[in-house]
């Protein structure tokens, strides 16, 4: 089972529907500011704080640029993005759902069909030994799944990857 494969196919549909996009460094940045801030309040006010108030202050601001730092190269220098959908301007949702053999048929038959609403009501496992790697948008209007089967220590295919955009 490759998301990498999955997520090729999903850049190589026409029209680019589904584009490779890194997430927003806002969070990031909020991190390193509020921990910037700390440690500017710490020394606008340290006469009037106890040492151990002083040194929490730097401490939490400290942890707080040092993640916001780490987040920002993480997500500037990292291998790569995540799927999202331009029509619906969303990032797609990833799901590995898990079923027990029993449910073979209904399994490849919501994956084949491309009922992605059908496929996340049927009864779920704890052990995967049928899974379904699903990107979905979150009103499930685009979908992209394959179902694998787990045997002889590796995932094998049950079905093709279906693509399915109800746009």
């Amino acid at each position: 089972m490759d998301r990498n494969k999955i997520c090729e196919a999903m850049y190589a549909l026409p029209g680019g529907v589904v584009v490779k996009r890194r997430k927003s460094q806002l969070r990031a940045a909020v991190l390193f500011i509020a921990g910037v801030a700390l440690v500017v309040v710490n020394n606008m006010y340290g006469a009037e704080l106890t040492n151990n108030m002083r040194s929490a202050i730097v401490f939490i601001g400290g942890l707080l640029i040092l993640s916001g730092m780490v987040m920002a190269a993480i997500q500037l220098f990292g291998s790569g993005g995540v799927p999202f959908h331009k029509d619906k301007h969303c990032y797609l949702v990833f799901e590995e759902l898990y079923f027990d053999r029993g449910v073979r048929a209904d399994v490849v038959q919501s994956v084949e069909d491309g009922a992605v609403d059908r496929l996340l009501g049927l009864a779920r496992a704890n052990v995967p030994a049928l899974t379904v790697a699903l990107y979905r948008t979150p009103d499930n209007s685009f979908a992209a799944m394959q179902a694998f089967e787990y045997a002889d220590l590796e995932y094998k295919p049950l079905t093709r990857l279906n693509i399915v955009d109800k746009a």
